[in-house]
Parts: structure tokens; sequence; C-alpha cells
């Protein structure tokens, strides 16, 4: 990856449309568990690889760079922990020039800074997006009937934007998949009874019963569709549970051509392999938009393949850019750093292959960092 002088694109904000809060023990980690932050995979056996990944060895260098170290794995280690997180957080997003972030809170809640929290140190404002499984499974949890359940789910969504939630987010790919099917009340509730006795048995509950997840996303959706808020869909890639196969984001068109969802934005987070496919649901409907957060930067340089193939048929007023970085600053640092060096050599290649103008890349540029997402989620 090489920066493109002739586009500034370091003097562009990223809006951060979709990651994750900054982890309390972020600093304290060995070389095992850093390298870990570098890899979707949950196998130990492939910690020992990572340091051979383009990604890892490009990240060294960068952050080399940045810190003013030695491009090796225990100088950057050392080099991080001279300061405590928040001045170092600071430091980071600073210098990757990050304007806005939206945050999913669903993900490893109990060990993350607070939004608050984080928004007294990190230079940039910190928004919420609602992650609805974490939230069903808490209130399954917490509630003892499935009308009470069903009552509180449906009213911690009806003021969702009232209390200042941007969007919401579904992981049904990583609960069997993004085919999600009409369901009735009775069937969800004949299902919840079972669930509720298996939470209180293992102290917690990961939703993954089909014809509860998919009436309580229904109601998601028509909730979202009632406030005009996104939701994000994670699509394709990610962690190591996830059934690649089942999420494929053309399993979603039933639901994004509904009627009664016609208003709702729908932005498919990631998507690697099925880059080509978001980008052909975004041409067709206009209520789709495509992320790479996560293919930038983890599929190294296929990054600028991946915003090459987006745009094959997707408007460019249609494809977002952010990080899906989490726990540590140097993720949202070198996530930043990519989508800029991605982008810029997708627009010189796009230059130079005559479908571009010189003069429409900065402006293309500024969609795809901040302009789109600011008007999807109707931020500043």
């Amino acid at each position: 990856m090489q920066n493109i002088e002739s586009i500034d694109l370091a003097a562009i904000p990223l809006l951060d449309h979709h990651c994750h809060a900054l982890r309390r023990a972020a600093l304290s980690l060995d070389a095992a568990a850093f390298r870990g932050h570098f890899s979707e995979s949950s196998d130990s056996r492939i910690t020992p690889h990572i340091e051979f990944s383009l990604f890892y060895r490009r990240a060294l260098r960068d952050l080399a760079t940045l810190l003013e170290c030695a491009p090796a794995e225990a100088a950057i280690l050392e080099a991080r922990g001279r300061m405590p997180l928040p001045q170092y957080a600071h430091r980071l997003f600073h210098a990757a020039n990050i304007s806005t972030l939206l945050v999913d809170t669903g993900f490893r809640g109990a060990e993350n800074y607070t939004l608050q929290e984080q928004r007294e140190f990190l230079p940039c404002p910190v928004m919420e997006v609602l992650r609805l499984e974490t939230l069903m499974e808490q209130l399954i949890v917490e509630m003892e009937s499935f009308t009470k359940f069903e009552e509180a789910f449906r009213e911690q969504l009806s003021d969702a934007r009232e209390h200042g939630i941007v969007a919401f987010k579904s992981i049904a790919a990583y609960r069997g998949g993004l085919q999600v099917e009409p369901r009735v009340r009775d069937e969800a509730r004949g299902r919840y009874y079972a669930l509720k006795a298996q939470a209180q048995r293992d102290g917690g509950l990961r939703l993954s019963d089909r014809p509860l997840l998919e009436y309580l996303l229904r109601i998601a959706l028509e909730e979202a569709a009632r406030q005009a808020l996104p939701i994000q869909f994670h699509v394709g890639f990610g962690d190591s549970d996830v059934d690649l196969g089942a999420a494929n984001p053309l399993l979603l068109q039933p639901l994004i051509r509904d009627p009664a969802l016609r208003e709702v934005p729908f932005v498919l987070l990631h998507n690697y392999p099925f880059v080509r496919e978001a980008g052909y649901l975004a041409h067709i409907y206009g209520n789709v938009y495509v992320d790479l957060s996560l293919t930038i930067p983890f599929a190294a340089q296929g990054g600028t393949a991946a915003i090459l193939e987006a745009l094959e048929l997707a408007p460019a007023s249609k494809v977002l850019l952010s990080t899906d970085a989490f726990s540590i600053p140097e993720l949202f640092y070198l996530g930043s750093l990519y989508a800029r060096t991605c982008l810029g050599e997708a627009l010189e290649q796009l230059m130079q292959r005559g479908w571009l103008d010189p003069h429409d890349t900065n402006f293309i540029a500024r969609l795809l960092l901040h302009r789109n997402a600011q008007a999807v989620y109707d931020v500043a």
C-alpha cells in the first residue's frame, strides 16, 4: 500500500461509523495477546503465524513510525506501555484523524470503558449503536415472563433515538445466518421459557434460537422504520464461529425489499468475501449501503481491490469506510490509515483507467470517508 500524493486523504476526517469500545486492560498485554488482536481466529495455534500475515508485518512498521521506535514487536510493546491508556489512545486517535465514533456497545461490555469514560479522554464525539442480540439476551435473564420481556424490549427500542442511539445492529449472521423468516408471537413465546431456564442454569445466554430471534428482529426493524434509524447487519467474515455460507448479504433481500421496511437504511458491514454481492444490492435498492470495515485492514493489500469491487456497481454515495476497531487503540489508527491508503490507491487506478476525472477524486474520497456516514446516520 502506498500513499497517493496527488490526493491528500490524510486531511479528510474519518467518521468511524462502526467500531467497538476500548478495553480497560488494553495496555497490559504480552506479545501473544497483542498479536491476537490482528486475527479473527480463536484458535490458539494461529498465534505464532500472525506475525507472518501481511497486515501484521505492515502494522509493525507503521506503528513504529508513529511511536518513534524500532519496527519490532518488543519495541512497540515497550513504547505503548510508557503512558496511561487514556493518554496513549488520545495520541493515536488524534493521529488517525477520526472525527466521530459510532460504537457498538454490545461487545465485551463488562471489560470495556463506558461511552462516557471514552468521551472524557478521546478527541472526538462518541455515540452509541445498540446491538440487538445483546439486549435480547440481557432481557431474557431479567424478565419473569414473555409478556414482560416483549414489553421491555419494545420499550427500550421505542425511545432509542431520544437516548442518543444512532443505529441498531444485528449479529444474526453469527446466530444461524442472514435468512430471516417471518415468525408469529406464539412461536416465539413457546421458545422463551426454555431459553430463560437455560440462561438461569448457565448464568447467561447466547441467543441462537431462530424463531425467537427472528420474531424480535422483526420488531426491531419495524421500530427502526418508525424512528428512521439505520440498522447495521454483520455480513461475511468475522469471528471464527460465523457460518460464512449463511452470511451472504443476498439472503437479506426479502427484508430489504419489504414495503414496510422500505425507509430503513440497511448498512451491510464488512462483506468480505461478498463485496460484489453487497455492491449489487446497493446498486438495486435505494436503502442499502456497503461498508468495508474489517475487510480493511485485515485483507491487507486486498483492501484496494475491495473498494474497486464495491464501486463496480454501487454508486460512490452508497459506500462507507470505517475501522471495526476494538479493544486496543492501534486498530483504530491502523484501520483509519489503511482506509485512506487503499482508497487513495483505488482512486488513482480509476483515474489511470479513465473512469474518474482527477477533479472527482477528492469529492469521492470525502463521500466514502465522511459524508456518506454523516448522511446515513444523521450525525454532524
